[in-house]
């Protein structure tokens, strides 16, 4: 089943990722103030790990560039981060 989201609530995740403002958004989750307040954590998740399994269909020589080998490590250690918050916040 597919989940509607709302134009704000997806204005927000676009900034999120094109801006890459993942230290905001770990930092300030579940304040009021936060500047991403509605931007669902398992969303967010499960648009990274379609990144990431896309870029590592599509890039199969990506092992070999350091500028991409750091790029999947950047998107795996937010992955982590984002699972670790959302065990934090489901307990």
């Amino acid at each position: 089943m597919a989940t509607v989201v709302s134009p704000f609530v997806l204005g927000k995740l676009l900034d999120l990722f094109t801006q890459w403002d993942w230290s905001t958004y770990l930092a300030d989750y579940g304040k009021a103030t936060c500047k991403y307040l509605r931007v669902n954590p398992h969303t967010a998740l499960a648009l990274l790990e379609k990144m990431k399994e896309t870029s590592r269909k599509n890039n199969v020589f990506a092992q070999f560039r350091k500028t991409d080998r750091d790029r999947q490590k950047l998107i795996d250690t937010v992955i982590k981060q984002l699972r670790n918050l959302i065990a934090q916040h489901h307990t």
